[in-house]
């Protein structure tokens, strides 16, 4: 009766059959301390167990933030970075489901070759059959010390696609926001105001430009220093942010004009909400302290509603017309575009007039 001896391959514990002073080939260890060795920090071993969990972390927030948005009306302001963040958000599905996939195949080629390797220590031989099978086992443990080392490299490349699909999501926002207001910027102020007059095409759906413009913004400077105009500015951003309403836009047009779409909106809503920004930036709790002094600030302010057949440009052109005359008229004040001039319509002609002449 021959003694066994037990000897660690794979998960469990094989008997394997030896007889007494014939050596146990080194590969044998080789393969047993590959198998059996504590995974590593962040080693691949543990990805089935990560990316489930993150793939259900992941659809539990989308199944989260679809339950939550049913209590919100849509805005379309976020149709575009939505629609973005679906996108990289697949991508980043697809990529950790691809890993998870690999990761099961190498697992699965390890199994059949720890199986493998069993069937071949079991194996009783001798000369030259045991050099063959020697060699065998060294290649064998050649693969699975591979396989190891794919998947810590699957594990680091998981890591490295997370990292920088975060980095992508942040570069993408910092595209769209001012760096000086923290407002959005031309860019998605543009991209915003081509969506709004779609759905105005497409369903209807109303919208209205403001234009504001900061009143004597080169006095400030001139007579504070550009560290109160940027203040000034910055001000101006965050007030007009936090008074519109929900869903409302904010950006900065450019220098020192800041433009508020208005979604869902008419005219005389619009031109209601404009006096309204124009009044409390005027307020005396509005000014800016820049060394010690209270600076005023004012804003006068172009109001434009979507009309049919309007363009990016021609909005924008009428908002401009209209923001011209509030500066022309004394600034500080909010002015409406004025109303589409109605082409007169044709007169009918008398009935009188097709009744054929009685005269001769």
């Amino acid at each position: 009766m021959l003694p066994k001896r037990n000897m660690r391959i794979g998960p469990g514990v094989v008997n394997l059959t030896i007889a007494r002073g014939c050596p146990l080939p080194e590969e044998i260890y080789l393969i047993g301390m590959i198998v059996e060795r504590p995974p590593p920090e962040g080693d691949m071993d543990s990805l089935g167990y990560i990316a489930p969990w993150v793939l259900g972390s992941v659809c539990a927030g989308i199944i989260a933030g679809f339950f939550l948005s049913r209590n919100r009306a849509p805005d379309p302001e976020a149709k575009l970075a939505e629609h973005e963040r679906r996108v990289t958000l697949k991508v980043l599905l697809d990529l950790l489901k691809s890993i998870e996939q690999m990761n099961g195949h190498v697992e699965c080629h390890n199994s059949e070759i720890r199986q493998t390797a069993e069937d071949v220590v079991n194996l009783r031989v001798s000369g030259e059959m045991d050099s063959v099978r020697q060699a065998l086992l060294r290649q064998m443990a050649s693969v699975l010390t591979s396989n190891v080392r794919l998947q810590n490299d699957l594990v680091c490349t998981r890591y490295r696609m997370e990292e920088q699909a975060q980095e992508i999501d942040e570069v993408r926002r910092e595209a769209r926001i001012d760096g000086l207001t923290k407002v959005a910027n031309r860019k998605a102020f543009d991209e915003k105001l081509l969506l709004l007059l779609d759905d105005w095409r497409r369903e209807g759906l109303p919208c209205v430009l403001i234009l504001a413009d900061l009143d004597h913004f080169k006095r400030i400077n001139d007579a504070h220093g550009h560290q109160a105009g940027d203040r000034a500015l910055e001000m101006v951003g965050q007030r007009l942010k936090q008074w519109v309403r929900e869903g409302d836009f904010v950006g900065r047009y450019g220098g020192d004009e800041f433009a508020v779409l208005l979604p869902r909106t008419e005219l005389a809503a619009g031109g209601e909400i404009a006096e309204m920004l124009c009044r409390r930036t005027a307020d005396k709790a509005s000014r800016v302290a820049c060394r010690g002094e209270q600076v005023s600030v004012s804003l006068s302010i172009g109001v434009a509603a979507a009309r049919k057949g309007d363009t990016l440009e021609s909005l924008l052109q009428r908002a401009d017309r209209a923001l011209y005359r509030s500066k022309q008229l004394g600034r500080n004040q909010v002015q409406c575009e004025e109303p589409p001039v109605e082409e007169p319509q044709a007169s009918k002609p008398d009935d009188e007039a097709l009744l054929p002449s009685s005269r001769g």
